[in-house]
């Protein structure tokens, strides 16, 4: 049975907010519920505190290992490589989280020597207090605006990074995308099949808190997302997620590119997968602690995959172990681990296990990678 903390509690104004607004116009998508519960401007999870890390509720593979990041720069050098070097490359992640991700990779990057001048960072965030540890991580002393849309990264050639709230928001060229852990907690409608047909599952308010319910009649959504002959009783269904693919596909089409997406899920839809996370583990009710908890739901990789294929080749998804051993992160490890002390060799051989093994994240974790029509196959792949 999960125990919470003290710390484990939703804003009793939140809550009170929900209940109001689902009182005067009706029961809320859960698509809408993960919005409010994830960024809202004054409670939302992401907007307010570090959620990352041991003291916060969930730990992703940068945080781990500095091993991971090495991997994925070396995916994108190699990528770059391939595109016989293009002048001008923007560099797009999505979530970025604390910065720890970016900032391996770049350290790739200065270490061998590439890029020079040619490379601008942009991350994709709506959360200020996201944006203060990414300009933190990324620039050290800050040198630019003090609403973190633009700064200069710490390193001899000056790369600028740049802050976007959307990801059309970035200038066109040859690009870059990089998604790691952020397609998960993109929103999702959830539908359940009944004798009448596909019917949405809704949230909405009881005198304890917030409880799902099913819409009375059908809608649009299912239509559009759910194929005729499915098996599944339960649909999940993230139109957002379909949206930015599109985007994704449409610049590496036009502008040349590639994009390299890490998350968990799994190459098809998923029925009910929505879970809630908080102090490292999994909350009993996903509606129990609105802004308190994490929320995530599985990728469906499938979906993904046949919006890109109209623009761009498409590769995966295999597992995260195939791919980093496949780019050399056991390679990476045995030269590491030759000059660590004690505590580095722990952690260097915790870190290696975390990342690879079946039962951890190795095989919970897909990697799916988009580039141009005519392409070389991507390394991992």
């Amino acid at each position: 049975m999960h125990t919470c903390y003290s710390t484990c509690t939703a804003s009793p104004e939140f809550m009170e907010y929900l209940k109001r607004r689902i009182k005067a116009n009706g029961p809320i998508s859960i698509a809408t519920y993960m919005k409010e519960a994830l960024t809202n401007p004054k409670w939302g999870y992401y907007m307010t505190k570090d959620v990352f890390g041991t003291s916060g509720d969930f730990i992703t593979s940068p945080e781990i290992s500095q091993m991971f990041g090495e991997m994925v720069g070396i995916w994108f050098l190699n990528e770059w490589l391939q595109a016989k070097q293009p002048k001008s490359v923007r560099l797009v992640e999505l979530g970025p989280g604390r910065g720890t991700l970016m900032a391996d990779v770049l350290r790739v990057f200065n270490q061998l020597k590439v890029f020079s001048e040619s490379l601008s960072i942009h991350l994709i965030e709506v959360s200020q207090e996201m944006r203060k540890m990414q300009r933190q991580s990324l620039c050290g002393s800050f040198h630019g605006d003090e609403d973190f849309t633009e700064a200069v990264v710490s390193r001899s050639n000056g790369t600028k990074v740049y802050w976007h709230h959307n990801i059309k928001d970035v200038p066109s060229g040859y690009t870059m995308f990089l998604a790691h852990e952020f397609f998960d907690a993109l929103p999702v409608h959830l539908f359940r099949k009944t004798p009448n047909g596909w019917r949405e599952v809704l949230v909405d308010a009881n005198n304890s808190g917030l409880q799902f319910v099913m819409a009375p009649g059908g809608n649009p959504l299912s239509e559009l997302f759910i194929p005729k002959d499915s098996a599944l009783h339960e649909y999940e269904v993230c139109p957002e997620a379909g949206i930015i693919a599109e985007h994704m596909s449409n610049v590496i089409e036009s502008e040349g590119g590639s994009s390299l997406i890490i998350d968990y899920g799994k190459d098809g839809p998923s029925g009910f997968s929505l879970r809630s996370f908080k102090n490292h583990k999994l909350v009993d009710n996903v509606l129990q602690y609105p802004g308190a908890a994490d929320i995530t739901a599985n990728v469906d990789f499938s979906s993904l995959k046949q919006i890109a294929s109209k623009k761009v080749q498409t590769y995966g998804p295999v597992t995260q172990s195939k791919f980093l051993k496949a780019l050399g992160i056991e390679t990476r490890y045995k030269v590491l681990i030759q000059n660590a002390n004690e505590k580095q060799r722990k952690d260097l051989i915790s870190g290696l296990d975390f990342l690879l093994n079946e039962d951890r994240m190795g095989t919970k974790f897909k990697v799916l990678a988009f580039n141009q029509f005519g392409s070389v196959v991507p390394a991992g792949f």
